[in-house]
């Protein structure tokens, strides 16, 4: 059994929702579980209607959804699947064929823009965040096995909660790189403007290394926007 954790929070203005549900249902061996922060745009009743459990977490940030969504899995094999990333079709035959010592790992990045940016921090976030530093975001879809962690594994974080879980996971072995495209949307980046978004990244990134309180960092991060809650 594999079981999908899906965060998600006013999905359906977006379009990208049908997308992301396409890969993951169908499957005799998929429990796919979304937490849902009180979407107001239908977003559970297309879950539902799709065969997901939907878990109603309002007032919750993105780890706390995760946890919640690991909290109810019954499979060997969790995957935390981003809201806004498309996986390939066969992604799941991939978690399906995981070696026994493959503990955690995420699949490779792409954005559904060809921006020469965004092709390059793509090639980055593959090759030298995950492959070497041992970092996934949760763009990648993250995959790990069920009995390494506790009930709550992704530390309570506002944001950079997927590099916390990295952390975390760190020590039980390198993460493997499934080869399967994950397609993530690059709507920050269209709205904000590629180079603007790219330059808030990094400041983020080095508020995250201050220790700059995580609230403060996320709300900068989702003005205007909101994507995550």
């Amino acid at each position: 059994m594999i079981s999908v954790v899906l965060p998600t929070h006013d999905e359906i203005g977006l379009g990208l929702l049908p997308d992301v549900l396409a890969p993951l249902t169908g499957h005799a061996d998929v429990e796919l579980i979304a937490v849902d922060n009180a979407s107001r745009d239908g977003t559970a009743d297309l879950l539902r209607n799709a065969g997901a459990r939907v878990i109603d977490l309002p007032g919750s940030n993105r780890a706390q959804r995760l946890n919640a969504g690991f909290a109810a899995c019954s499979g060997e094999v969790v995957l935390l699947h981003h809201p806004r990333s498309v996986l390939a079709p066969d992604a799941l035959d991939a978690l399906r064929g995981l070696p026994a010592d493959a503990i955690w790992g995420a699949f490779t990045h792409a954005f559904d823009d060809r921006h020469p940016l965004l092709g390059w921090t793509s090639w980055y976030s593959n090759r030298v965040r995950l492959d070497r530093a041992g970092v996934a975001y949760l763009d990648h879809c993250i995959f790990l096995r069920r009995d390494r962690l506790p009930d709550a594994p992704v530390p309570d974080l506002d944001i950079f909660e997927d590099t916390a879980l990295s952390r975390r996971l760190r020590p039980l072995g390198r993460p493997r790189r499934l080869p399967q495209i994950a397609t993530t949307s690059a709507v920050r980046y269209r709205r904000n403007g590629v180079w603007r978004q790219a330059a808030m990244n990094q400041v983020l990134k080095l508020g995250y290394a201050a220790r700059v309180p995580p609230r403060l960092m996320n709300r900068i991060y989702e003005r205007g926007l909101s994507l995550n809650g």
